[in-house]
């Protein structure tokens, strides 16, 4: 099986038409047609079924052409990165993180030295993920750096995932658990914890997960979804979670205590309870010397915690 065709198989399937994958690959219909056939003859299955009218996917070829696109998604990945590294040789920085304002502010603390004449050409890659998604980015060399919470009684939990995975960590500093709405939300002239979850709960969120409505589950969260929402708003966006709930009824839970917007006015309720106190940490691969870029980085999501910009 080679990639040229993987690429054939994806193509036609496109097109449902293999005179008209072989237009847009510039090859042959016979050199498609044969990479076809002995894709088929090698794997054992029928990835299509010719009609006199042109191609359709069969069940087995729909199961065998969605890893097919993985693996072509993964290879044009690894290609850009490359091509972006070699452009970018001098300063290149990937850093993912469980909540997009550390990933945000180090960079806004940083204007003055990447607006700088000479300085050497920069590319900073940055990335909102979930906790496991954050340390995988940086076991595997996708990210330089990550950035993570848990729940303060759970630190054995970062020992041992961060030793399994060759990671070192480092604690920057503790938060509260939040609730966030808007400063004049009516929940606020009656019992806000008792009564909040009747109103629309907006989550912001990188992928669906209907199990649970925070990254890190506490108890305090749990008690507060005693009752679910009524309403519950899924979005892959802060910034436009951020805007419902400036303009509606609505909240949100936050990592810390919200101080990050200007534009808009809210309230933060700290959840009660000694277990919604998250510790955040910055990880990176064990014996792998930071960059300068990096270190910048890293000292500056470090003022953030040691001022209280939280």
């Amino acid at each position: 099986m080679t990639f040229q065709q993987l690429s054939f198989a994806v193509e036609v399937a496109k097109c449902a038409s293999i005179n008209k994958a072989a237009e847009r690959l510039y090859t042959h219909q016979s050199n498609v047609s044969n990479a076809i056939k002995q894709l088929e003859e090698e794997l054992g299955i029928q990835i299509f079924k010719r009609t006199k009218k042109g191609v359709s996917v069969t069940n087995d070829g729909r199961e065998f052409l969605s890893y097919a696109e993985e693996i072509i998604d993964k290879k044009a990945f690894v290609e850009d990165l490359y091509a972006i590294r070699n452009r970018y040789r001098r300063q290149y920085l990937s850093v993912s993180s469980m909540r997009a304002y550390f990933l945000s502010m180090p960079i806004i603390q940083l204007q003055d030295y990447l607006t700088r004449e000479d300085i050497d050409p920069t590319y900073i890659r940055l990335k909102k993920r979930s906790f496991s998604d954050v340390l995988d980015d940086v076991e595997q060399g996708q990210s330089d750096l990550g950035i993570v919470f848990l729940p303060k009684s759970q630190k054995r939990r970062i020992q041992r995932i961060s030793s399994a995975k060759s990671l070192d960590y480092f604690e920057l500093g503790d938060s509260h658990v939040s609730v966030v709405l808007r400063e004049d939300h009516p929940v606020l002239l009656s019992d806000p914890m008792k009564h909040i979850t009747k109103y629309p709960y907006v989550i912001a969120e990188a992928t669906e997960n209907f199990r649970k409505f925070y990254d890190e589950a506490s108890r305090s969260i749990s008690q507060l979804f005693q009752n679910p929402p009524n309403v519950v708003i899924s979005i892959n966006e802060s910034a436009a979670s951020q805007d419902i709930v400036a303009h509606t009824n609505s909240f949100f839970i936050s990592c810390t205590t919200w101080q990050h917007s200007q534009h808009y006015a809210f309230s933060s309720l700290s959840l009660e309870g000694d277990d919604n106190i998250l510790t955040h940490y910055y990880v990176t691969r064990k014996n792998h010397e930071p960059s300068p870029l990096t270190e910048l980085y890293i000292r500056e999501l470090k003022k953030m915690f040691s001022f209280g910009n939280l």
